[in-house]
């Protein structure tokens, strides 16, 4: 915790609720590029090596009734490119972001296209690169042989080469969140369909921090996702001003990727006294974070974590808290105890406030009874809790459930400019994070099957 709250609010991860936003990136280069028509299936083998060799490749539709894209424009010419567009309509075609240069075009090869973008190594392809030093570069890279793809890789190859679809990996993710991304870890590589449903972003398919060419063949989609989400009643921001709300078992798909950087988490020990022992505790714990916009005092925002630990870690998170007090404390920080009876049984509860020199609460955390089992660790940033507070559920296996306001999120700074105008003025979304099932290994918690939709304006 800083004192200069503020900061931390600009500063603070929103993590997977924007791995969400990050696949929504896709709906700007959507509503451009093309429609949502029929399918046609290219030569698989070759989508497989595009994918390997990108940092995010994109597969659209052709929608006759549009214009042509830029793209298309400047690779094909205008006369060209028109009468193509125009002739086929529900072809697919693509995008990819190699690991340097710009983007290259993938159409479907015709009777008519340059026998200088058509090579005998991409049969039913035609490459349209930027410029010829690109294709130089692109070509001399070929394997000399084929090979062999995992499901998950199948899996992405027949949404790229049947529908509208989106697939990256670290590199790619980077273009995209800039520096947030060392907070997407849990979604490093990934492959999703993309639907637009009239006003209605859909998206769902696989994420994992590994390369999907390394998933076992034994993995398969939660049942549990079956169902589709409803479609939003309500487009208008949340009466309550809730700008994100985040859910699930475990804290470890949010925080995993900083605390086991090593230079991190020895300076979480050495500045704040949390040994790894506490660490892996509160990455274990199941939480709920709430983050709720204010149009008074002097915070855009406050900020609520609750964790659940069992009652024998209470030493451990007393501990913990004990050293973060001293080290407020030294940084001139005035704290004020208040017990209150609370439940059923009255049982007792602590709440630690922490205000500045001016007496201005900055934040607070409080220690809750929950059951006979367990208790409720509950921080908050940004002045006093509001009074809606989200009961904490927790199942095995529940992964993380996310609702979110894309344009509160803006309002907050933490959607910056360099998103696309669609995604900040967006309304309501949502999202829901599952482990896959089959994992034969100590990494399933590492596949992970992803689905949600997002409120455009």
């Amino acid at each position: 915790m800083r004192v200069s709250v503020p900061r931390c609010f600009q500063d603070h991860p929103v993590t997977t609720a924007l791995i969400g936003l990050s696949i929504a990136w896709s709906v700007s280069v959507l509503v451009a590029f093309g429609g949502w028509l029929a399918p046609s299936a290219p030569d698989q083998r070759n989508l497989l090596y595009l994918v390997r060799q990108s940092r995010l490749i994109q597969s659209f539709k052709v929608d006759s009734a549009q214009t042509p894209p830029e793209v298309w424009l400047k690779r094909l010419g205008p006369n060209v490119a028109r009468e193509r567009w125009r002739s086929s309509p529900g072809d697919i075609w693509w995008m990819v972001w190699l690991q340097d240069g710009a983007p290259l075009l993938v159409l479907q090869s015709t009777d008519t296209s340059e026998p200088s973008r058509v090579s005998a190594l991409f049969p039913g392809m035609e490459l349209l690169f930027a410029d010829e030093l690109h294709r130089k570069s692109f070509m001399s890279k070929l394997p000399a042989k084929g090979f062999a793809s995992s499901g998950l890789e199948r899996d992405c190859i027949d949404r790229l080469s049947g529908s509208t679809a989106v697939a990256w990996n670290p590199s790619g993710l980077s273009s995209i969140a800039g520096p947030l991304a060392f907070a997407f870890h849990s979604g490093s590589y990934g492959c999703v369909s993309l639907n637009l449903d009239r006003r209605r972003f859909v998206f769902d398919g696989l994420v994992s921090s590994r390369p999907l060419s390394s998933a076992p063949s034994s993995l398969r989609r939660p049942p549990e996702t079956q169902t589709v989400f409803k479609t939003f009643a309500d487009l208008s921001p949340p009466q309550n001003q809730l700008a994100l709300h985040l859910s699930g078992s475990t804290t470890k798909l949010l925080f995993a990727s900083l605390l086991q950087r090593r230079l991190l988490s020895d300076g979480i020990e050495k500045n704040y006294g949390l040994p790894p022992q506490l660490q892996a505790q509160w990455l274990m714990a199941p939480m709920n974070l709430e983050v709720h916009l204010r149009h008074k005092g002097p915070f855009k925002a406050w900020l609520q974590l609750t964790l659940a630990f069992q009652k024998q870690q209470a030493s451990d998170v007393n501990k913990g808290l004990a050293s973060i007090s001293s080290v407020l404390e030294s940084r001139g920080m005035r704290s004020q105890l208040i017990q209150t009876s609370t439940g059923p049984n009255a049982a007792q509860s602590s709440t630690l406030i922490w205000m500045n020199d001016q007496r201005q609460e900055l934040g607070r955390w409080s220690l809750v009874p929950s059951n006979q089992n367990q208790f409720l660790l509950r921080f908050s940033l940004g002045g006093p809790p509001g009074l809606l507070e989200s009961p904490l559920k927790s199942k095995p296996n529940s992964g993380l459930m996310v609702r979110f306001h894309a344009k509160q999120l803006t309002e907050l700074g933490w959607l910056k400019s360099s998103w696309p105008i669609q995604v900040r003025q967006a309304g309501q979304g949502e999202l829901r994070l599952q482990p896959m099932l089959g994992s034969k290994s100590d990494h399933q918690d590492t596949w992970y099957w992803l689905e949600g939709q997002l409120s455009l304006r």
